[in-house]
């Protein structure tokens, strides 16, 4: 299974940018929280629901910080 992934959203505050992108892996589903390209941090999960959650979580979290 190749999935490249799929951004679910981005968001930049001074000149960077954050972004949430989803894909498909052999053991459930997988989020990466990129930092200007680079993930930083990786999260599994065993359905699609839960990875949204944490994707909108954080989303949420990041404009509460000023990213837009």
């Amino acid at each position: 299974m190749d999935d490249p992934g799929t951004r679910l959203w981005t968001l930049q505050k001074e000149g960077r940018e954050v972004a949430c992108v989803v894909r498909l892996v052999p053991f459930g589903v997988e989020i990466d929280i990129a930092y200007d390209g680079a993930p930083i941090v990786t999260h599994a999960f065993a359905t699609g629901e839960e990875a949204l959650q944490l994707a909108e979580k954080t989303r949420t979290e990041r404009r509460a910080r000023g990213w837009q």
